[in-house]
């Protein structure tokens, strides 16, 4: 081939490729699909969920709006049918309503040895009456000492708190706190407007303090000065 024709082909194929568009290396990368696990629903987000659910489905019925409005009257909740009771319930445990520390022979000596000396000290007085009243104390004691205490039914309810059946209305409670320390005490304390016997106490055993909480303090302030009153310390260092 003549050199000139050579040089012609030369700069005609130069030409063309000069013409087409370049491919250009996208910086994207496909994407990888993946398959998502959906997460499973922690359990008591699923408890509040079917409580919502069933309170929305209680709107439409009459019969239980009619329950709702005597629960708000009644400190008796056997008044009130038990699927309405469930529907209000936010927050059940269960727990001895003391923390019972079984008590060995030396503690029944001790507890008779000192019924008797002031027993016998009130009779020298000729105080008939008080040494009487120091004797069925000591009885009661004695009774009570050998007694295990009772499982009890604690319950949050969008009205109040109840302990088995009675319900104490959040309108007549003031405030509450929670004194936890494992091995020693575990007990919410509440506060009521009564004058006499204003405190009550809810036994928490195994139930979870932080969520017992948090249910709380939607409708009563926390008050962390009030401690269990020297009635109660009184008598768990006694050993009840």
């Amino acid at each position: 081939m003549h050199p000139l024709q050579l040089r012609e082909r030369v700069q005609r194929v130069a030409r063309q490729r000069s013409q087409q568009p370049e491919e250009i290396e996208s910086p994207l990368k496909p994407m990888r699909m993946e398959t998502v696990t959906p997460r499973k629903m922690p359990a008591g987000v699923s408890v509040r969920v079917k409580r919502i659910e069933q309170r929305v489905a209680a709107q439409r019925d009459s019969r239980i709006q009619h329950e709702l409005a005597e629960m708000k009257e009644t400190d008796d909740l056997r008044d009130i049918d038990d699927d309405v009771e469930d529907i209000a319930t936010m927050y059940e445990w269960q727990a001895h309503e003391h923390t019972h520390r079984p008590k060995g022979p030396k503690w029944f000596v001790a507890l008779a040895a000192s019924t008797t000396v002031v027993v016998g000290a009130l009779l020298l007085m000729g105080n008939f009456i008080g040494a009487m009243t120091m004797a069925a104390v000591g009885a009661v004691t004695y009774a009570i000492a050998q007694r295990e205490p009772a499982v009890m039914r604690y319950r949050i309810l969008v009205d109040g708190v109840a302990m088995n059946n009675l319900l104490y209305h959040f309108r007549d409670l003031l405030a509450f706190n929670i004194v936890y320390e494992p091995g020693e005490v575990k007990t919410v304390i509440l506060r009521s407007k009564r004058t006499f016997a204003p405190f009550i106490h809810m036994e928490i055993g195994d139930a979870d303090p932080v969520a017992i909480r948090d249910i709380l303090l939607e409708f009563l302030p926390e008050d962390q000065e009030m401690q269990e009153p020297l009635v109660d310390i009184a008598a768990r260092r006694l050993g009840f």
